[in-house]
């Protein structure tokens, strides 16, 4: 068995920051780029723009964890839950640059961490099966 040392350590958290911080704004601008070409292609009005935005956020945070909790064996949920942080907070910021609904905002904070706790809970399914 490997011997876990400090250097390790901080290597595994800086590797699980970096991978965050990526896969937030990837998925992020992707999701955001192809949903608006939707949208206009569809010449859908901007009310509909409210529940893509929802969409959005949810791929986005199941992305996220799926792609950060991905190699840890132990704590999936707590690493799922701090993996999508960076994104409620981007909705909580975009909620203030934007004035939106408040209930909006804060169903979708509530959906970030619902899709990443179901995420952990696949994931750990997935790693009892090998």
């Amino acid at each position: 068995m490997v011997r876990i040392t400090a250097n390790n350590v901080n290597h595994l958290l800086i590797k699980f920051i970096i991978k965050i911080l990526l896969s937030t704004v990837i998925s992020v601008t992707v999701f955001s780029s192809v949903s608006s070409f939707i949208l206009l292609k569809l010449d859908a009005d901007l009310g509909a723009a409210k529940y893509v935005g929802l969409a959005v956020v949810i791929l986005s945070a199941f992305i996220i964890s799926n792609i950060s909790i991905r190699g840890f064996k132990n704590n999936l949920l707590v690493m799922s839950l701090f993996s999508v942080l960076p994104l409620a907070i981007f909705s909580i910021i975009n909620f203030c640059v934007n004035k939106t609904d408040p209930v909006y905002v804060i169903i979708k904070v509530i959906a970030v961490f619902a899709v990443a706790f179901i995420s952990s809970v696949i994931m750990s399914k997935k790693a009892l099966r090998r």
